[in-house]
């Protein structure tokens, strides 16, 4: 990677982390605020509800979450806003017929605050019709803070405010699901702007079925992937209720964590196809290293870090021990290495029915574990039992990934007379 190329990353990255830093402050600082508010049981049911809305929220982005920035970023530039309007027209259908199925089946699994159960599935929900992958993917994170977190962090703010005159978690929820709401339409008519005279997008219910063939297996990758990852705190709420608290707080801090994360992914996303075809094997090799390094560095923080940070979130009521706080450490190790592999190195070598499979296999190693530990063993069992099927998807993606990095370096070694191509400066901007 020439210097240039290496800064114009780099550059990439700072905008990304600016946008996702500035959301996490203000959503970890929330996190007291709420508890201290209201109660730590409270907030429990809350992170229930919002671990609900990642996995409804599956079938809401139906792919496009997953694979959309990669997709985005091979994409010529002026056919990008008609991909995303009709992805729009598709995932506004969606969201309607599933935030009713997602509230049902949430009263039933949290049914102590229902007004927190329908306004919190409306604003978490939300957010999946959103065009934070379609910014990513064209690599303006301006564009994806002003128009997309911007409205969130207001709304956040704002709901705050209210809850700390009433103390009631649906007035809160309420002006969060109305910013986000905003920040959906704002984002859109943006979009909107670059549709060219000629392009036309058929909003009927049909065409917008047939569209989703072709997400098929971006939603096998979230839905596998957001059912073994939410389903241990649906688990603990509904088997074990009264550790729902302790866990939610280490499940909040490895996703804090991921959030943190997620500037490196982002801007490699965009970065590894965006080369051209010549240099994706030699941008894959180079993104694939990041993974492990920021992985470890990043589990080892969450793990030393985690049991102070709880008891000064939770004012003293939720405590974790280093050794409570190790299995979210080292799922965070993990994810990180297979979101870079899977979501910025796999996708961009046209293996996504690879990354489906890999997730699949997470799932049916995952689950059994995850339902048996809370049902006999206690919670962090549960926690271990996520672990086990972290590393199962790795080991597969993995695999995969050194099988088609080989076949397509030795290709373009014959084609080129066994010479590597050399990225010039210019392919990194």
């Amino acid at each position: 990677m020439s210097i240039r190329a290496g800064s114009a990353l780099a550059r990439r990255l700072a905008s990304f982390a600016a946008t996702v830093g500035a959301s996490t402050v203000v959503s970890l600082v929330t996190v007291p605020l709420i508890i201290g508010r209201t109660s730590a049981q409270a907030w429990g049911e809350l992170a229930v509800v919002q671990t609900g809305a990642i996995l409804f929220g599956v079938l809401v982005a139906f792919g496009w979450g997953t694979t959309g920035a990669a997709t985005v970023a091979g994409t010529p530039a002026a056919s990008r806003p008609r991909l995303y309007v009709e992805s729009l027209v598709t995932r506004g259908y969606l969201f309607a017929f599933t935030l009713p199925v997602m509230i049902g089946v949430m009263l039933v699994v949290s049914p102590a605050n229902p007004g927190v159960v329908v306004t919190g599935s409306i604003a978490y929900l939300l957010p999946y019709a959103g065009a934070s992958w379609y910014f990513i993917g064209e690599a303006r994170p301006a564009r994806l803070f002003f128009f997309d977190a911007l409205p969130q962090m207001i709304g956040v703010l704002m709901g705050f405010l209210v809850l700390n005159q009433t103390g009631d978690l649906t007035h809160f929820l309420l002006l969060l699901a109305v910013m986000t709401l905003v920040g959906v339409g704002v984002s859109g008519r943006v979009i909107l702007r670059g549709l060219r005279p000629g392009d036309r997008v058929d909003l009927s219910l049909g065409a917008a079925w047939r569209r989703l063939a072709a997400q098929r297996h971006g939603v096998i990758t979230a839905a596998t992937t957001s059912l073994y990852v939410s389903l241990p705190l649906l688990a603990v709420s509904a088997a074990i209720p009264a550790s729902t608290p302790l866990y939610a707080m280490g499940d909040k801090l490895f996703r804090f964590g991921l959030v943190a994360f997620s500037p490196v992914l982002q801007a490699i996303q965009s970065w590894v196809p965006e080369g051209g075809a010549e240099f994706i094997t030699h941008r894959v090799r180079r993104a694939a290293l990041f993974g492990p390094l920021f992985g470890l560095a990043g589990g080892a923080g969450i793990t030393v870090a985690s049991p102070r940070i709880a008891d000064v979130l939770s004012h003293g009521e939720i405590r974790l021990s280093l050794l409570q706080a190790l299995p979210f450490g080292l799922m965070f190790t993990v994810v990180a290495c297979t979101q870079i592999i899977g979501l910025a190195c796999l996708v961009a070598m046209n293996a996504s029915k690879a990354l489906a499979v890999s997730t699949v296999m997470g799932a049916v190693a995952g689950v059994p574990l995850i339902v048996g530990a809370a049902l006999f063993l206690d919670v962090w069992s549960v926690a271990w039992a996520v672990v086990v099927s972290e590393v199962v998807v790795l080991a597969y993606q993995v695999k995969i990934l050194s099988h088609r990095a080989a076949g397509r370096q030795g290709q373009g070694s014959l084609s080129r007379g066994h010479r590597p191509p050399r990225e010039s400066a210019a392919s990194g901007d």
